[in-house]
């Protein structure tokens, strides 16, 4: 009987298609996660004297790609190479701006959209390697895919539960196939993100730093919301391109609009102080609105004197799109409301992320 084992190492390729195995960071998955391979098998069609009616005689292949989701519950951090949990946000942004925190061993690395995430002062050239360890049979193998682009991350928490985020990607070709990575370590379990360590704020929130830099956040008088579940997703509109290069897999990324969901499911209520999910959906209806969400997952653990490792996610304008009262015989009427953000010129970006760690750069 073989053994079931898969686990990641993911490397940073200082050019694409470079495959980056020997500097990586190990990242416990929830589920198998092997990105689909498609090729573009061409039958000939071509009269070459045959006889076409007894079917096609030969089969080229064209092109080749990947896609496929990475699902994980999040860390700050990953192991051996810390910094590689945070190279895959920035990957998905653009760049990132590291500050450290005072003279500690702590860094807030901020990220928010560049309209040229390629450009030589952000990402460059750069791809990201998923190092997907997998057993052929009772062997351990390392399968590459390369080239890897991230086009989306979800970000999803329910009570009772660790953050979970899924991160789509897309990327050139598998490379060849080679011994195990081996000796995985993975993040301590005080560095993951949970239900019991988010706050979700809304109304004032103040940043810290210049705009869209920021190097910290607070909340004096702002709003604390205590939803069953809260979902955000963040788009960039990512697409590959095969051209006529002289390669059989794409080498070029083009960039769409970036784009922000939230989704939050709370009680159906109208309370005398607080978030009012009845205000909520009565403003929408009443005429277009929108309010503001930052979500932060503050671990509790240190990464330096005074600073915790934590995420937190800043949407400064949410634009009510939805959301009806769910009512049942069985239990209290719930709500799920939805949103899509807007880019806020003040605070500089649609949306922004910021991890707090002890990776000096990402």
């Amino acid at each position: 009987m073989a053994e079931s084992r898969i686990y990641l190492a993911l490397g940073e390729e200082n050019s694409r298609g470079a495959k980056e195995s020997a500097t990586i960071g190990f990242i416990p998955l929830l589920s198998p996660s092997i990105p689909k391979m498609e090729f573009d098998d061409n039958r000939r069609k071509e009269f070459r004297g045959e006889e076409s009616v007894k079917g096609d005689t030969s089969v080229a292949r064209m092109g080749r790609k990947w896609s496929g989701s990475l699902e994980m519950p999040f860390y700050t951090e990953a192991g051996s190479t810390s910094a590689m949990v945070g190279t895959m946000l920035k990957h998905f942004f653009g760049a990132a701006t590291t500050n450290q925190q005072d003279a500690t061993t702590a860094y807030a690395h901020m990220m928010y959209p560049v309209s040229d995430p390629f450009d030589a002062a952000n990402l460059g050239n750069k791809a990201l390697t998923l190092n997907l360890n997998i057993n052929e049979g009772i062997v351990m193998k390392n399968w590459p895919f390369v080239g890897g682009r991230v086009k989306s991350l979800s970000f999803d928490q329910e009570a009772g539960s660790q953050l979970k985020l899924t991160a789509e990607l897309i990327g050139q070709y598998r490379d060849t196939v080679t011994s195990e990575v081996g000796s995985e370590t993975f993040a301590a379990e005080n560095l993951r993100c949970d239900y019991n360590n988010l706050s979700v704020y809304t109304g004032t929130i103040s940043r810290s730093g210049g705009a869209p830099d920021y190097t910290d956040f607070s909340f004096g008088s702002a709003t604390i919301l205590k939803p069953d579940k809260i979902s955000v997703k963040l788009e960039n509109g990512m697409e590959d391109a095969l051209r006529l290069s002289g390669l059989d897999y794409p080498d070029k990324t083009r960039m769409g609009k970036y784009k922000a969901t939230i989704e939050l499911t709370i009680d159906w209520e109208d309370p005398a102080s607080g978030f009012s999910s009845v205000d909520e959906l009565n403003s929408w209806i009443s005429s277009a609105s929108s309010t503001n969400f930052c979500l932060v997952w503050d671990t509790g653990t240190e990464a330096g004197t005074g600073y915790n490792h934590k995420l937190v996610i800043d949407i400064p304008i949410a634009q009510r799109t939805g959301g009806e009262p769910q009512y049942d015989l069985e239990k209290d009427p719930m709500i799920t409301l939805s949103y899509e953000a807007l880019m806020d010129t003040s605070a500089g970006y649609i949306a922004g992320c910021l991890l707090q760690n002890t990776a000096s750069s990402l």
